[in-house]
């Protein structure tokens, strides 16, 4: 049997590195979560605390509630273990 080898050219203009998807250290998380009122905004931002305990036993979480006359806000920020968690958190929300 002959070996013979062949050059390959490959054109992907959709590639990128998986460092540059995946930064070791990033668990940081930011949303806000808008409502007409702040029941509303509560009761949404608490489904997202709860999916973040569900990916982490130690997730941290800080909020701040802004009141705007006729809506509210919540600026979130989770705070998780690893980079994994995160980017588990980030696919559970598309």
């Amino acid at each position: 049997m002959e070996n013979t080898t062949v050059e390959l050219e490959i054109d992907a203009d959709h590639c990128f590195e998986i460092g540059e998807v995946i930064v070791p250290g990033d668990t940081h998380f930011e949303m806000t979560i808008k409502g007409d009122t702040e029941q509303q905004a509560n009761d949404q931002m608490t489904k997202m605390e709860v999916l973040a305990n569900s990916i982490s036993d130690h997730c941290q979480i800080k909020k701040t509630v802004n009141d705007h006359g006729g809506s509210v806000t919540i600026d979130a920020m989770f705070d998780f273990d690893c980079t994994a968690e995160k980017l588990i958190f980030e696919l559970y929300l598309r």
